[in-house]
């Protein structure tokens, strides 16, 4: 009895420390996460619907965060590598600038200083700006950086809560990319 409890608590805990919207499940497991339509730092705007056969992915992240400026460079680095957007991954930055309208959005710093941030620091993968915060509250970010991966079908496959290495992220995209056949 004591065993099975544990292992109910257990599952419950592994549920509840997963920060991701889990209620778009379907029944093989399949996790779908909400559209983003966003503009980013050059005014393009970007709707995941649109990238759909390519594998995406989405790497929030805060300006003021220090694991997520070891971070940045890694994933420029990554964007050159996988053919700046023009293949078969697409690399996107989410950020959430304040301002007066929205005070509590996750960034310390407004849309102008963070496109001066971002241009600053090198940073050319497209960044999309959550202005609102609606898309950071929709992924349920808690831990930036926060990266997800999602398939060439839409279905979320990597979720990293916080900085990995640049050989991690791309043994998380080279999965994703190019899945085992079973």
């Amino acid at each position: 009895m004591k065993k099975k409890i544990l292992i109910l608590l257990l599952f419950i805990l592994s549920l509840t420390s997963f920060a991701v919207p889990l209620n778009n499940m379907d029944k093989d497991g399949n996790v779908t996460l909400p559209n983003i339509e966003l503009v980013d730092q050059y005014g393009k705007k970007h709707n995941l619907q649109d990238y759909k056969g390519k594998v995406i992915m989405l790497n929030f992240w805060v300006s003021w965060c220090s694991d997520c400026k070891a971070e940045m460079p890694k994933v420029v680095e990554l964007y050159k590598e996988y053919g700046e957007n023009k293949k078969d991954l697409i690399i996107l930055g989410v950020a959430t600038p304040i301002s007066k309208k929205y005070p509590n959005n996750k960034d310390r710093i407004d849309k102008t200083a963070l496109l001066k941030y971002i241009k600053d620091n090198g940073y050319i993968f497209p960044s999309l700006f959550d202005e609102t915060g609606r898309t950071y509250a929709e992924y349920e970010v808690v831990e930036y950086p926060s990266t997800y991966i999602i398939d060439r079908n839409g279905y979320l496959k990597v979720y990293v809560k916080g900085a990995v290495s640049k050989e991690e992220l791309k043994k998380y995209i080279e999965s994703v990319l190019n899945p085992i056949q079973k």
